[in-house]
């Protein structure tokens, strides 16, 4: 086993990490994501880390170096084949042990006290079920890092989901049973995962809040922006937001007078997508 280098941080054994690779990601990324999590002033107690589909040797030699160093523990989840970002959270899902599940992706970076002030602020305030940050969204082209922030109150974001998702993904916290007890993640409307289950949160009552300091560095890039588009992207897009509208979530006001802008937004592509996205953030 390799000697951990940092052998006298504090662990918190009710946090369980979840997060996801494939083919698409690379051994240097994720590398830089798992030691983003060693490197935690308060440790989780755990990583389940789901291998959906198989990967190059080259991440297999990293996930092998993170297992062997054991801190902390890995649980590792194969799927043969496959299934996308929702089918293998799921599957990790069912893994997970521990009163609150930490996520992270395979290409972004936990600031050092990112789960240590989550916690903090859980711990303080047991009435709260999602502990959510803003976060850093940097890019590799030299392009300058832009900040998302979101309101911090629970009211506040659930008035602004209404229109447009504010949270991000990668920097949440939630309650375990919480999230089981909405069924976990759904793939229906494509890349919209997450949104999808910010909304049955909070229809189903979880009480939000979002810390309002950077703690986690989001990787992106152009062609990752461009995924998020196209007459797919579009066709799932509508769909989750008549879906929205028929569960009652959104009113006729926050259906037709964002729909169409969405959808003009998901078409467009290259640089001018990019500004979108700036004047999104700003």
């Amino acid at each position: 086993m390799v000697p951990d280098p940092y052998p006298d941080r504090p662990t918190a054994p009710d946090v369980c990490v979840l997060i996801s690779t494939y083919a698409g990601e690379t051994a240097s990324r994720l590398g830089a994501s798992l030691a983003s999590l060693r490197e935690q002033t308060l440790r989780p107690g755990r990583v389940v880390l789901v291998v959906d589909g198989p990967v190059d040797p080259e991440q297999e030699a990293t996930i092998a170096a993170f297992a062997a160093a054991g801190a902390p523990p890995l649980d590792l989840v194969r799927i043969p084949r496959n299934v996308g970002l929702a089918g293998a959270l799921n599957a990790g899902l069912e893994r997970c042990r521990g009163a609150w599940i930490m996520r992270m992706d395979s290409d972004d970076l936990c600031m050092p006290d990112r789960l240590e002030i989550q916690m903090a602020y859980a711990w303080r305030h047991p009435g709260i079920d999602v502990v959510t940050a803003w976060s850093e969204e940097f890019f590799e082209d030299g392009t300058a890092p832009q900040i998302k922030v979101s309101p911090t109150r629970h009211a506040a974001v659930a008035r602004a989901m209404r229109w447009r998702n504010v949270l991000v993904h990668p920097t949440v916290l939630v309650r375990t049973e919480v999230l089981r007890r909405v069924g976990g993640y759904r793939s229906r409307y494509g890349l919209l995962e997450d949104y999808d289950l910010f909304v049955r949160l909070i229809q189903a009552g979880a009480q939000f809040h979002v810390i309002p300091r950077v703690l986690v560095r989001v990787r992106s890039s152009l062609a990752q922006k461009e995924r998020r588009g196209g007459l797919a992207y579009c066709f799932g897009e509508m769909r989750f937001r008549f879906a929205c509208y028929r569960s009652g979530f959104l009113g006729l006001r926050n259906l037709f007078g964002v729909t169409p802008l969405y959808l003009v937004f998901r078409l467009v592509s290259g640089p001018l997508k990019r500004r979108f996205y700036s004047l999104a953030r700003a």
